[in-house]
């Protein structure tokens, strides 16, 4: 395979095109994506010049870069997720060629690296982009190199040939995730179809029983460990139901109206959704929530007669995350329309019967 390859078999000349293309016929195939990936930056990395290099697989829609694997002479590490705009192979995705930047006097991202090097010795970044079938920049070979870098252009004719193999694997790769989160998706949906329905479908007297299967039925559904209610006590509110033992939140705790800091959204008939609770967002969030380690939630109106009288919601903790938001949020509505429906149901039952016992009463 290329990382078998002697460093100066690369530049051999007359042996070089025969060489690549013999080990390169069986580049990435029958293998998972990691693998190549690690072979991949392992073979970049025999290449004398080189210091690190990486392979990042662009996210347009989170505008981010994902690593799929790092190469480093040095101790220079690369976070799993690094937004586009706080490395320079945002300029390979940009202007979809390669890119090419002077690392003396680089005091962000490279820092770390540039202080290991000697102190004679000076080092350039170069980008090379990996394309899709279209020529949209999908991945990026990141590369710290030697500012002599020799042989620099058949270095570049090597790193093409391996960002074309790079292409038609990260095109698969992203193509199987795709369907995984298709089928993922379908079964999701499938799943909550058939726990909505189980819901609707229990007829119980007693309202608690029917608010705490929600509570179970949502934490279990959505993944997330603390599932309340918030009822409306006159001004006030307190926790009247909560599924999850997390310290600080209790049935009967109480809280007032200035510490509810529930959002005028909602008095609207949609769903709060915080995949990550960033500071931009705690402002909104009630302080003993923040100081119960909570890190994402999800929380709905429950309206009797056009009014809010409770708030059903579930939360995460530990840093965890909502990574399907749209998804949850329309599932999430749906069970929170249920449970409101239910609610009315019971007070109108209610309703009914103290205007039966009314009719029996004698008149005095």
């Amino acid at each position: 395979m290329l990382s078998e390859l002697a460093p100066n078999q690369y530049f051999s000349g007359v042996s070089l095109a025969a060489d690549l293309a013999d080990d390169l016929h069986s580049f990435g195939s029958a293998r998972p994506s990691e693998q190549v990936w690690e072979q991949t930056v392992q073979t970049i990395a025999r290449i004398p010049e080189i210091i690190s290099t990486w392979i990042f697989e662009y996210l347009p829609e989170s505008q981010n870069f994902r690593l799929l694997a790092l190469h480093s002479r040095s101790e220079f590490q690369i976070a799993p997720v690094v937004s586009k705009y706080s490395v320079p192979c945002h300029h390979v995705v940009d202007s979809n060629m390669i890119f090419e930047l002077n690392l003396v006097d680089e005091e962000s991202f490279f820092q770390p690296l540039t202080e290991t090097l000697p102190e004679k010795t000076s080092a350039m970044y170069l980008g090379y982009p990996i394309r899709s079938d279209i020529g949209t920049v999908i991945g990026v070979i990141g590369m710290v190199v030697e500012d002599k870098f020799k042989h620099k252009f058949k270095n570049l004719k090597l790193i093409d040939v391996i960002a074309d193999q790079l292409s038609r694997e990260l095109i698969q790769f992203k193509n199987e995730q795709i369907i995984a989160e298709t089928l993922n998706t379908a079964s999701f949906v499938k799943h909550s179809l058939a726990e909505l329905f189980r819901l609707l479908s229990v007829k119980s007297a007693d309202l608690t029983t029917t608010c705490r299967n929600y509570l179970q039925t949502g934490t279990k559904l959505f993944g997330l460990p603390l599932g309340l209610i918030a009822s409306k006590i006159g001004n006030d509110w307190e926790y009247s139901l909560v599924e999850g033992n997390v310290h600080g939140i209790y049935e009967g705790k109480k809280f007032s109206k200035e510490e509810s800091k529930f959002t005028s959204a909602h008095f609207s008939n949609s769903a709060i959704i915080r995949k990550q609770l960033l500071s931009t967002s705690v402002e909104e969030v009630r302080d003993h929530i923040l100081e119960a380690g909570i890190s994402c939630l999800m929380e709905y109106p429950l309206k009797v007669h056009n009014q809010t009288i409770a708030i059903l919601g579930f939360y995460g903790r530990n840093d965890q995350k909502i990574e399907s938001a749209e998804l949850f949020q329309r599932v999430f509505e749906l069970m929170g329309i249920g449970l409101a429906n239910a609610i009315e149901k019971h007070n109108i039952g209610l309703l009914s019967k103290i205007v039966f016992l009314e009719k029996e009463s004698p008149n005095w």
